[in-house]
């Protein structure tokens, strides 16, 4: 009975072994692909800079005059800017996670066949 049992957990051991780069490249990185744009959607949802955009000329607290519609304006630009900057960075973190994804069993591999080959 343990040699039956054996026998099945290191069969199915070596499939996963074999399977592992087809799931990564695949359906891993489709699934990875997909979180991370949800994630931008999600900071997108919540920084709204297209929003403020959208109200740039809306007046703040309902001062109608001159001088309050031109502080609202310069007011809601400079936040625009900074919401944009930090939905732009926030876009750079998920490209470099997904090139990480990318790349890490690769890297992995080559430090292993670098040990082995050096020593």
């Amino acid at each position: 009975m343990f040699l039956l049992a054996f026998q099945r957990i290191l069969f199915q051991l070596i499939l996963d072994i074999l399977y592992f780069p087809l799931w990564w490249y695949g359906v891993g990185l489709r699934r990875v692909m997909f979180g991370l744009f949800h994630m931008l959607q999600d900071a997108n949802a919540s920084l709204a800079p297209g929003l403020w955009l959208r109200n740039i000329f809306t007046p703040m607290y309902g001062q109608t005059d001159f001088q309050g519609r031109l502080m609202s304006f310069f007011m809601r630009l400079v936040n625009i800017i900074g919401r944009l900057f930090a939905l732009i960075v926030y876009l750079f973190a998920l490209v470099v996670m997904l090139c990480l994804w990318l790349t890490v069993p690769v890297a992995i591999i080559y430090m292993m066949m670098h040990v082995v080959l050096v020593q």
